[in-house]
């Protein structure tokens, strides 16, 4: 009995507050017309369809086509002849919100590409207006009949004295598009197979690259090429001023260098035979004009026994060369009393060949009986 009396205290109380509700909304509206949308008008593709504004406007729209794809892009046009002076600026687009269930995979029924400047041109009416025009591109995704909103612009009449007037806000008619799937028809998505996936496919070099691929090789043979010129000048340059060292002069530095190092002769003697060998092969090359360091210890001793070439026995050029042999290829060992001796017989070598080799004196000339 409680419930039903507080329903029936509650009901008069629910009345009073709709009526004064719909009161202040009527008083509201009248008292700020600017706020009163535009009756929506479907336009279509080719043609135009206009609305009146609380500023006495009235809005042309016009669509490039009605009928499209899923995604495909459509250019609308909202027109309105402005008094002088006035400015109109677009305010916010509006994408409609889907029915229940049927949401587009990107979310939004309507994608909008950035806007186009807004052209204003002078009417020849007379009348003082000025034509002014935007196109806007917007791509629907989703299928059926989708009524596109007109977007908001804010206008600012101006007032005498070219005081800036108020700015209201104003919405040209709505546009009925019908958009077409592009699925099959009455097919399902999840019924269709999915379509085999294709190799990715890069393009091939274009004739560009190859050019440049071609000038830098280019460049760089010509810079090799540069390089060993300079190098060859300038070892041509060198030889031209400093004449070689004769054979037995560059002997006798290298078997001063050995010495030193003789002194220190540590555990490894395999560096300095090695030194030593090279300098005496490369003595005897240069002086005989033959390849010695090419040739093995018993090919160098018996070479040089088929050219007549006898060298003393106290120098003992065969041990001379065993023994570096035995220390550079059997790791044997070596004292600094050893490596000076054997010194000692590379200038002996040297003394005996030189003198082999030397021309031999001239003949004194004999006095002619008188």
């Amino acid at each position: 009995m409680r419930k039903k009396r507080a329903k029936r205290l509650l009901l008069p109380v629910q009345v009073a507050s709709f009526v004064l509700a719909g009161h202040l909304l009527a008083q509201g509206q009248a008292a700020d017309p600017s706020k009163v949308n535009a009756p929506e008008v479907p336009g279509g593709g080719g043609g135009s369809s206009a609305a009146a504004t609380p500023s006495s406007l009235v809005f042309g729209v016009t669509t490039d086509r009605t009928e499209v794809s899923i995604g495909d892009p459509v250019n609308v046009t909202y027109s309105v002849r402005l008094p002088a002076g006035s400015s109109l600026r677009l305010d916010a687009l509006v994408t409609p919100e889907p029915p229940e269930g049927e949401r587009p995979p990107g979310g939004a029924v309507l994608e909008f590409q950035p806007p186009k400047p807004a052209v204003a041109s002078d009417t020849a009416d007379g009348e003082g207006k000025v034509l002014w025009k935007q196109t806007i591109t917007f791509l629907p995704f989703m299928a059926g009949t989708v009524v596109v909103p007109g977007p908001h612009f804010a206008l600012e009449e101006n007032r005498s004295g070219g005081s800036p007037g108020a700015v209201q806000t104003l919405r040209p008619p709505s546009v009925t598009l019908q958009v077409a799937s592009r699925l099959p028809k009455d097919a399902k998505p999840g019924t269709l197979t999915p379509k085999d996936d294709r190799p990715v496919r890069l393009p091939g070099p274009s004739l560009l690259f190859w050019l440049g691929v071609a000038a830098l090789v280019l460049l760089f043979l010509l810079a090799l090429a540069w390089r060993i010129a300079r190098k060859r000048r300038a070892l041509s340059a060198g030889q031209e001023a400093s004449p070689p060292v004769p054979p037995g002069e560059e002997l006798l530095a290298a078997l001063e260098a050995l010495a030193r190092e003789a002194e220190r002769l540590g555990d490894d003697p395999r560096v300095f035979y090695g030194e030593l060998t090279r300098a005496v092969k490369r003595y005897l090359e240069r002086r005989l004009d033959e390849p010695v360091l090419e040739w093995t210890s018993f090919e160098t001793v018996r070479r040089l026994r088929e050219k007549g070439i006898e060298l003393p026995k106290e120098i003992g050029f065969p041990e001379l060369l065993s023994a570096a042999d035995v220390v550079k290829f059997g790791r044997g060992r070596s004292t600094r009393d050893a490596a000076l001796s054997h010194l000692g017989r590379a200038r002996l070598l040297h003394d005996s060949l030189e003198a082999f080799l030397a021309p031999p004196p001239a003949a004194p000339a004999t006095e002619k009986a008188s």
